[in-house]
């Protein structure tokens, strides 16, 4: 994809502009505000409403108003205890007053003239009878000004930082939107913009910086136009990436599964669920194909995920290829090598290991091997990156818990003169909408029923004055030979935040609460070794109770641990809750998640409906934690409450920013755009596009992806 005149034009710093300097080109880029695209898409978070005058008497409580009356006093003076200048103007209309105030500003007292009209904007408060606002916006009026004569508009409300004002912004804003948005031009057709009930994009750009007189559906047109242009930018990313995955060059031969599966699923103390055998016929239908196969595995927390990998990566052994499994951490890298390992051992297949220290005779030993005929399973973590080109004939790639590793890291996997089949597995449930609008370039598989006889974790929210009875019980599972975690949101007492630290709370448990138990520490600045032997003296049972932070929160697989008290619970996300609740209930044993939950109670002293592990939480996402187990369910609430836009907690390339879109909300916008971007391109390969159409059209591209375009999400 070439660079365009006009992305060079909308990629110019704000500097350009006239009237916009050094000190508030500083303050712009706080706000994220760097270049003339930028700024474009620096929209509004609301407007204030100067289009409707009403009389004091007719302002709401707690709603915004303007009002309009004429002064009636202006009193400037100091409060007794705090000292604070005051000034304080009254208006008048109808017989209805308003009262405005301002703290600290005492000038503002020579601009009112008792007997002028004016107009006060701003939160309305009922007070004694009278409307009072503080700190209004204020438009001072002629004498033969008249209500029924007002043209009042809409102005913008941006997020903005210290020392720039509303007002300011606005100037700045409206100057930077008009230098920028002649360069940014509508690329969809006239025809298409009538069929769907779409507005011109440049004119929804502006109408939504300067709304002027506009009313709500005007201005909801206009932000729809700009829905469909955020998920039409990512819909052609994946579009184009799921074409250039399909060219690559795909040289593996897979046979139907035979006797290897067969055997490899008769060893298996368990049977594989009807959504597992699915996921696995696709994965083989897939393998089969002459096409490399591109596909995300979705599965709740223990939901049989890895079995599934296993099953894939032997089929790629039947079919005479090697396959290789990349973990995010040693300790999830490990697991997976001592699992496969002991299904493998039965069947006859070798099941290597790669890791960061390995010694230089271990990796010496390790490419040897790669050297030999007898096919393999490699297990290890990003250090697979550096042995990648040494492994041969590599039929398969599974990396776990993908978005922990950046796009480069991923990409590196695929270096070869023949691609290998790709399976991507999370753990973190994604709502449909958004994993179409993230992995729109993958195929998607998922894993939705829980293996059987796996018990729903029992999930409760306590105050903390609760603690004493959830370390009673803690004592009584340990008594029964179950084990716990207990996790914390700091290391240590240095972050200075209001939660209690893991190291700090460590002593002060293994001391005074729990004396008699074997206690262990695990966070994430402890020595690799010393994290390594903690985490297997909790797995081989050396240690009853854990106090760790989240660094437990993927792949730590301990069957008798029954129980989890998360402190502070209220500090994390749904999706870490889920994370981290996932550790227990993967056994046989009925396990409890305590959910402590430090926010105020608005509701009084309620009753515990249960003695011990019980309470009531106004916080909406314990709440939902309570509720449900359900993987998905969470996944929808959690994309609900905090948006879509930090739905992993973290930014990566190739992942979306999204200033107006939402997928969950949404929906038939991000439809449309899939079907949008495929005809768009479709037509630009044709090279049926009008001049004008396909230069706004690869302008684009290149404002969403840069000017040469690489394969954004994989």
């Amino acid at each position: 994809m070439p660079e365009t005149k006009e992305y060079e034009l909308l990629q110019r710093p704000i500097s350009v502009v006239k009237g916009v300097t050094a000190r508030r080109t500083a303050l712009l880029s706080r706000c994220g505000v760097a270049t003339l695209w930028d700024a474009l898409t620096f929209f509004p978070y609301r407007y204030e409403d100067y289009s409707k005058i009403v009389r004091p008497d007719q302002a709401k409580e707690g709603s915004e108003a303007l009002v309009y009356g004429k002064v009636l006093s202006v009193k400037a003076e100091k409060t007794f205890k705090k000292r604070l200048k005051l000034v304080k103007v009254l208006i008048e209309n109808s017989g209805s007053t308003a009262l405005g105030v301002w703290f600290n500003q005492p000038w503002i007292a020579d601009k009112f003239e008792v007997g002028k009209k004016v107009l006060f904007h701003g939160v309305c408060h009922g007070s004694l009878g009278c409307v009072q606002m503080t700190n209004p916006d204020v438009i001072y009026l002629e004498d033969d000004f008249h209500p029924d004569n007002y043209e009042g508009k809409r102005l913008p409300v941006y997020h903005t930082t210290e020392s720039l004002s509303q007002n300011v912004l606005r100037g700045i804003m409206a100057s930077l939107v008009k230098e920028a948005l002649p360069s940014f031009k509508e690329y969809l057709t006239s025809e298409e913009l009538r069929k769907n009930g779409l507005s011109n994009i440049s004119e929804a750009v502006a109408l939504l910086h300067s709304p002027n007189r506009a009313g709500e559906e005007e201005i909801a047109r206009a932000k729809r136009r700009l829905i469909v242009d955020e998920f039409f930018a990512l819909q052609v990313g994946n579009v184009l990436t799921k074409k250039v995955m399909q060219k690559e060059n795909y040289e593996a031969h897979h046979l139907v599964p035979g006797k290897l599966i067969v055997d490899f699923l008769n060893t298996l103390p368990f049977k594989l669920t009807k959504d597992q055998l699915s996921v696995l016929s696709e994965i083989k239908n897939d393998m089969l194909s002459p096409r490399p196969m591109h596909r995300l595995l979705q599965g709740d927390v223990g939901s049989g995920k890895t079995v599934v990998a296993a099953t894939a990566m032997l089929m790629a052994v039947e079919s005479g290829y090697n396959a290789a499994i990349m973990a995010p951490t040693e300790i999830l890298a490990r697991q997976h090598y001592e699992t496969l390992k002991k299904w493998c051992d039965k069947i006859g297949v070798d099941v290597l290991f790669s890791y960061g220290g390995m010694k230089a005779k271990e990796k010496k030993e390790l490419l040897k091997r790669f050297e030999e005929e007898k096919n393999f399973l490699l297990v290890g973590t990003h250090s697979l990156l550096h042995v990648r080109e040494a492994v041969p004939n590599l039929g398969l790639v599974v990396i776990d818990e993908q978005h922990k590793f950046g796009v480069a890291q991923r990409a590196m996997l695929r270096v070869a003169k023949s691609v290998p089949d790709t399976l991507i597995m999370t753990a973190t449930p994604i709502p449909r909408s958004l994993a179409m609008t993230l992995y729109g370039h993958l195929d998607i598989s998922v894993i939705k029923a829980p293996p059987e006889g796996r018990i729903p974790v029992k999930t409760y929210v306590v105050t903390p004055e609760r603690l004493p009875s959830v370390w009673n019980f803690i004592k009584k599972e340990a008594s029964l030979g179950h084990q716990a975690y207990i996790v914390y949101p700091q290391i240590d007492e240095s972050d200075k935040r209001e939660a209690k630290a893991a190291a700090e709370m460590y002593e002060v448990l293994s001391k005074k609460v729990f004396p008699d138990l074997k206690l262990g520490l695990v966070h994430g600045r402890l020595e690799k070794e010393e994290k390594e032997e903690t985490m297997r003296k909790f797995r081989d049972g050396e240690i009853s109770v854990l106090i760790c932070t989240t660094v437990i929160e993927v792949g730590v697989d301990v069957p008798n641990a029954s129980v989890m008290v998360i402190e502070d619970a209220q500090r994390f996300g749904l999706a870490q809750l889920h994370q981290l609740r996932g550790r227990i209930g993967r056994g046989k044993l009925q396990s409890y998640c305590v959910l402590v939950d430090n926010t105020p109670l608005e509701k009084g002293n309620e009753e515990f409906s249960q003695p011990l592990l019980t309470g009531m939480t106004e916080n909406r996402r314990l709440e939902v934690m309570a509720k449900t187990c359900d993987g998905f369910e969470i996944a929808e609430a959690d994309m609900e409450l905090r948006g879509p836009g930090e739905f992993f907690g973290e930014k990566q390339s190739g992942h979306p920013t999204l200033y107006l879109a939402n997928p969950n909300r949404d929906k038939r916008e991000l439809v449309l755009a899939k079907e949008l971007a495929e005809k768009m391109i479709e037509a630009y390969e044709r090279g049926e596009l009008a001049p004008e159409v396909k230069e706004a059209f690869l302008t684009r591209v290149a404002l969403r992806y840069g000017a040469e375009f690489t394969m954004p999400g994989f």
